[in-house]
């Protein structure tokens, strides 16, 4: 498992560095872009709201895998621990951010019950037994 991580390491070393070349970015931007297109992405394909925990993991998870690369795979200045605490800390400011206050400000909708009655689309303030007066 450890030379698997290795490799894999190793690899997303090289494609890291040739997509920081080739769009032009800081690694520091780079990592608050993919951190937020991570997040959207995985609220897409998990079918939940971005301020998801389980949205923010994926996010954490990748960047955990990137600190090892850089560290494993001796990305150029990127091998220290306080560069990974820096990194880190640029990833997951702002999925953090949106996690916390995704949740204070936009709170989920309460499910309907199941016991409740089921509303009428003609008559939304009337239920089906009951019979509607015009």
């Amino acid at each position: 498992m450890q030379e698997i991580l290795q490799q894999l390491a190793e690899r997303w070393i090289v494609y890291k560095i040739d997509l920081t070349n080739f769009v032009g970015l800081t690694n520091d931007a780079m990592h608050i872009h993919i951190s937020l297109l991570l997040l959207l992405v995985s609220a897409i394909l998990f079918r939940r709201r971005p301020d998801s925990i389980w949205c923010w993991l994926v996010v954490f998870c990748a960047e955990l895998f990137n600190e090892y690369a850089d560290i494993r795979g001796a990305a150029p200045d990127e091998a220290t621990l306080d560069a990974a605490i820096h990194d880190i800390y640029n990833t997951m400011f702002w999925p953090t951010v949106i996690l916390l206050l995704g949740r204070f400000l936009f709170p989920p909708r309460a499910k309907k019950g199941k016991n409740k009655e089921a509303v009428s689309s003609d008559l939304p303030d009337q239920s089906f037994k009951e019979s509607a007066t015009v």
